[in-house]
């Protein structure tokens, strides 16, 4: 179902790992516009994210970020999103995910009601249960607090 989206969306033929890697922005743009305010900050925090998870540049970091952003735009449900990407990652590359999450929502510094419950529903979807997620957010606090 989503390939075909993207097909339609994009009207190029994906490749696998493009497909992946459009699933995995669309999951964190949805995390980044799920208290309404999709600033700055968050899209270059998913940039880097792109970055460093995928051995892209820059421009090709925002390219999949836009095709992510169009994808969530067309994208109803969560649940479709984590469903296709528990296909693609692995249990054990999880984890860093449900961290990758928490650096979006944790880009603004302050957590809405809203992004709360995204991210226990989404964590739980993607398979990941409530200590690591505990983990995984604490993790990104004490970055952030060295970078400060």
């Amino acid at each position: 179902m989503f390939k075909n989206l993207l097909k339609l969306l994009n009207n190029k033929t994906e490749t696998p790992e493009d497909t992946a890697q459009e699933l995995f922005a669309c999951l964190l743009v949805r995390a980044a516009r799920i208290d309404n305010e999709y600033s700055n900050s968050e899209k270059m925090q998913i940039d880097k994210i792109l970055e460093d998870k995928f051995d892209v540049t820059q421009i090709r970091a925002a390219e999949i970020r836009m095709a992510g952003e169009k994808l969530e735009s067309n994208t109803v449900d969560t649940v479709q999103i984590t469903r296709e990407i528990k296909k693609d990652v692995p249990f054990e590359h999880r984890k860093a995910l449900a961290e990758d999450l928490w650096s979006i929502i944790l880009a603004d510094t302050k957590r809405t009601d809203d992004e709360n419950s995204f991210m226990r529903t989404c964590i739980k979807l993607i398979g990941v249960n409530d200590v690591d997620s505990a983990k995984a957010r604490h993790a990104v606090l004490n970055r952030n607090q060295s970078k400060n």
